[in-house]
């Protein structure tokens, strides 16, 4: 053991993380505090290491969902019963792929163009695979009998091909956020490499490309290269629509340092990337009346000499452009399995009106706590505006409090029809956003620019009216530079496992009319339990922003190591130091208002 003091160029989370020292343990416990960490060189850097975490992560994912590989098992519910179902599978047949047919050309795919890409290049590969053939057997009389079909390798190929573009669509996210977090905390991306959600979740969808360009950005973004990371936000934008709070994040971070112009350019190139990917798609896309194809492009439609300007618009005689199946779906969906607003709609129908009344005392009380402490807060940081705080603190008590029995009596007798649906989503975003970014721009210190960004993602993923199981992989790099704690980060893992567990069984118990399965009520209370679970981790969150020196980054000395143009820079607006604050400042006296025998320096 080296007796020099311990090296500052690198965290040991060992050191700081009880969980990290337990499991430690198995290998000798942390280090101790002499110990130089990382000062002899070795093969094993920590970023070689991480990625032979994600490797073997991203096999026990293959493994995992290895049973529905073969399209033979997807019966008597055993996808749901060994929670391997994955949309590489279902989606391989679904979408036409088995069929030759190209996304959005042949069939109008559901997703943005990048996963449509990424399915049209794995079905290349799968295509050299075969179609299932019967399989006969001589029976006892000496006839030949059909006994089973043999396997569909052409999907198996698919999966496989896709699962190997996800391993390295891993790779890419581990290394960027690892890189992001800096060279004093390059161990935080484990908490990425080693999820279990990445396990769970790897091969569901798409959504692990999305998190690589996310990550990808936001390294750049830290490296000082505004450009690239807008042509990465973008590319994660057409691929999930996510990447997008990120742009919103900086926005709020840049006007607070004055740093427009980075802002401008990366927000000009990830606008770019989006219409560049989605111009040629809108261009040459086929258009649908439901999955039928009724007529060509407006590409195809031009050079055939056809009437092209009338396709413009996205429609052709009730027929719609293949690119607009993403935004019409969207737009046309109900509340989905795994939202807030599935539950409520459930619970308000199946219980009589008389829990109404509890529920709304409950919320009484939690608005009545929520908004006194805010307007204590304010008013101790602002006691000149005591009053429109009070004003406002009545108001956002009343609100709640007025609305709470109508939404519930409205929800029980007519559900919540989806036009309505997309707006009340619509307005609690819009608020939580506000509420937000009015947090970013006021903190004593300015956030840090994952703190901000995981926020966003977060009160995305709460009020939207969508929350599938995958979406849960877009949070991780973002909890590892934002909070790179172990205990509340694999409490919320729990939680995930215990909502995609609930939700299989459930669609057991609904495919098998209750015979099987659990019931509505335990996936809803999973549901319920997890979203908690975000709400606590975001106002840990907001904790460390209020208070820096809770925050296990800053506490290591650095600033913002994901914030590049940011990172140290000095506020000119807002905050408590800045030059020029967003809320009105302390009225101050005249001269002539001083009191007499009051030196003038008091004033």
């Amino acid at each position: 053991m080296a007796t020099t003091p311990a090296s500052p160029t690198r965290s040991s989370p060992a050191r700081h993380d009880p969980v990290v020292a337990g499991a430690s343990e198995i290998v000798g416990g942390p280090p101790g505090r002499h110990a130089v960490i990382g000062a002899n060189r070795t093969w094993w850097t920590p970023l070689r290491l991480l990625m032979l975490l994600v490797v073997v992560t991203c096999v026990l994912g293959y493994v995992q969902k290895a049973g529905c590989r073969d399209t033979r098992n997807w019966s008597e519910e055993y996808q749901y019963t060994r929670m391997c179902y994955s949309d590489v599978v279902a989606l391989y047949s679904q979408e036409g792929l088995i069929d030759g047919k190209i996304p959005y050309l042949d069939y109008p795919t559901e997703y943005p163009p990048v996963i449509g890409a990424a399915m049209q290049f794995t079905s290349l590969f799968a295509g050299l695979g075969s179609a299932p053939e019967a399989v006969f057997r001589t029976d006892e009389t000496g006839a030949q009998v059909f006994d089973h079909y043999s396997m569909d390798s052409r999907s198996a190929l698919f999966y496989d091909f896709t699962a190997l573009l996800f391993v390295l669509a891993a790779c890419v996210a581990v290394a960027c956020t690892a890189l992001t977090a800096g060279r004093t905390r390059v161990w935080d991306a484990a908490l990425l490499a080693l999820a279990p959600t990445l396990v769970l979740h790897l091969l569901t969808n798409w959504d692990i490309l999305a998190v690589a360009f996310a990550a990808g950005g936001l390294l750049a973004w830290s490296r000082r290269a505004p450009r690239l990371a807008g042509i990465l936000f973008g590319l994660g934008i057409v691929t999930k629509l996510y990447p997008v709070f990120f742009l919103v994040g900086l926005a709020a971070l840049c006007l607070r340092t004055g740093r427009m112009r980075e802002l401008a350019r990366t927000s000009v190139f990830a606008v770019g990337t989006v219409v560049l990917v989605m111009l040629p798609v809108w261009l040459t896309a086929g258009y649908f009346d439901g999955t039928t194809k009724v007529s060509d492009g407006i590409w195809s439609t031009f050079w055939g000499g056809g009437d092209w300007v009338a396709l413009l618009d996205g429609e052709s005689a009730g027929a719609h452009n293949g690119l607009q199946r993403f935004f019409e779906l969207n737009s046309e969906r109900g509340a989905d399995w795994d939202s807030l607003a599935f539950g409520l709609t459930w619970a308000a129908g199946k219980y009589d009106t008389g829990w109404f009344a509890p529920v709304h005392l409950l919320v009484l009380a939690v608005t009545l706590l929520l908004a006194g402490l805010a307007a204590w807060l304010a008013i101790r940081r602002w006691p000149w505006l005591t009053r429109p705080v009070v004003a406002a603190a009545v108001v956002c008590w009343l609100v709640p409090a007025i609305a709470t029995p109508l939404v519930l009596g409205a929800v029980h007798e007519h559900g919540i029809p989806v036009g309505t649906l997309n707006t009340i989503t619509a307005v609690l975003l819009v608020a939580a956003v506000a509420g937000i970014l009015a947090l970013a721009l006021l903190a004593p210190r300015r956030p840090r620019v994952p703190q901000v960004v995981l926020l966003l993602v977060i009160a995305f993923l709460l009020t939207n009216k969508v929350f599938s199981p995958q979406y849960t992989i877009w949070l991780l790099p973002l909890v590892a530079l934002a909070r790179p704690r172990w205990r509340l980060f694999l409490v919320w893992q729990a939680c995930e496992v215990w909502v995609l567990f609930t939700r299989f069984m459930h669609f057991i118990f609904n495919d098998t009319s209750g015979a099987d399965g659990i019931d509505r009520g335990w996936f809803v209370g999973a549901v319920v339990l997890r979203d908690l679970v975000l709400c606590v981790l975001a106002a840990f969150v907001v904790r460390e922003i209020l208070r820096p020196e809770r925050d296990v980054v800053r506490a290591d000395g650095l600033d913002d190591p994901a914030g590049g143009m940011l990172d140290g820079a000095p506020d000119v607006r807002g905050g408590q130091f800045g030059a020029r604050s967003l809320l009105p400042r302390r009225p101050r006296r005249s001269r002539e208002a001083v009191p007499a025998g009051v030196p003038a320096s008091v004033e």
